[in-house]
C-alpha cells in the first residue's frame, strides 16, 4: 500500500531554479499534478493556450498573478489568497504582472502527463501534452473563468472550487481543535498544502508533521486522521481529486447546523467512510 508523503518547503522536484524563476513539481499522481512556482518581477508565463481534457487551476500565495483571458487575452489581477480557474478549452496564459515576487500553487486536474512535460522541457526533450493553440473558433467563453471562491464558508472552511475534477477549500483551526475520527476515500486522492501553523497527519501506522510551505498527500484507501498539535492557528488547503462529492459534502453541513439526521445524509453522498 502507498503511504501518505510529506514535501516540506522548498522540498519539491525542481524543474528550474534561478534568480528570477522556481519551480517544483509537488504532485503528479494521475488525478493532481501540482507544482509551486516563484517568479521574478514581469516574469513572462505562458502565452495563450488552452487544454482540452483537464483544468487548470492557481492559488496566489504572495504578490498578484495576472491571468490573460479570451483570445484578446484580457488581464485579469489575481490577488494573494485567491484561487483562478481556469476549465477546459477556455483560452489562457499567465505572467507576473508586477514589479514584486510572486509565488503560486498551479493545479492541474487530472494531471494529463503536466509534470511529465514539465520534466520534458527542463531535460531538453519533446513531450506532447494536453495543451494547444487557441482554437479557431475561439474556445468556450472566457466568463466561464472563475477568479475567486464558490462563497460558501461552512464549518470553519470556505469551499473555492466544486467541479467533478476538483474540489478545493480553504480550512483554518485553532491549535489542539479535535480533528475528524479517522476515516479513508476509496476512489480519490486527498492533499493539503499548510497556508500557517503546523498540520499533523496520521495514517500508515505513522505520523508526518507539516509546517507552513509543506505539502501532504494521502493516496486513496489510506485511512488516516489529520490534528493540529502546534501553539499557532493552523490554516491551510484542502484538495480532493477528483471531488467525488465534496462540495456537495460541505454544502451539506452548512445546510445541516446541528441536526444529525442531516449530518448523516451529508456524509452519505461523499465518498469517506470510517477506517476499520
Amino acid at each position: 500500500m502507498t503511504l501518505p508523503t510529506v514535501i516540506p518547503p522548498g522540498g519539491g522536484e525542481v524543474i528550474g531554479d534561478s534568480p528570477d524563476r522556481r519551480v517544483e513539481i509537488l504532485s503528479d499522481h494521475g488525478a493532481l499534478h501540482a507544482t509551486w512556482s516563484r517568479f521574478g518581477p514581469r516574469r513572462e508565463g505562458a502565452d495563450l493556450h488552452v487544454h482540452r481534457r483537464h483544468s487548470d487551476l492557481f492559488h496566489v500565495l504572495e504578490g498578484a498573478l495576472t491571468v490573460m483571458l479570451g483570445t484578446d487575452g484580457e488581464d485579469v489581477v489575481v490577488p494573494a489568497g485567491t484561487l483562478a480557474r481556469v476549465p477546459p478549452l477556455v483560452v489562457h496564459g499567465f505572467r507576473n504582472g508586477t514589479d514584486a515576487e510572486l509565488r503560486y500553487l498551479n493545479f492541474h486536474a487530472p494531471g494529463q502527463g503536466f509534470a511529465d512535460y514539465l520534466r520534458a522541457v527542463r531535460d531538453g526533450r519533446a513531450l506532447s501534452y494536453d495543451q494547444e493553440p487557441p482554437p479557431p473558433d475561439g474556445g468556450r467563453p472566457k466568463t466561464e473563468a472563475v477568479i475567486g471562491g464558490d462563497g460558501l464558508t461552512a464549518d470553519r472552511a470556505a469551499l473555492l472550487a466544486d467541479v467533478e475534477e476538483i474540489g478545493i477549500s480553504e480550512a483554518w483551526s485553532d491549535p489542539g481543535s479535535p480533528s475528524a475520527p479517522p476515516h479513508l476515500h476509496r476512489r480519490h486522492v486527498e492533499s493539503f498544502y499548510v497556508l500557517e501553523g503546523e498540520l499533523a497527519l496520521s495514517g500508515g501506522d505513522r505520523e508526518l508533521r507539516g509546517k507552513a510551505g509543506s505539502w501532504v498527500q494521502v493516496p486513496p484507501g489510506v485511512p488516516h486522521a489529520v490534528s493540529f498539535p502546534g501553539s499557532e492557528p493552523v490554516r491551510f488547503l484542502n484538495l480532493h481529486t477528483p471531488s467525488c462529492g465534496f462540495g456537495a459534502f460541505l454544502r451539506g453541513l452548512h445546510d445541516a447546523a446541528d441536526e444529525q439526521e442531516l449530518v448523516v445524509a451529508a456524509r452519505a453522498g461523499f465518498d469517506q467512510q470510517p477506517a476499520p
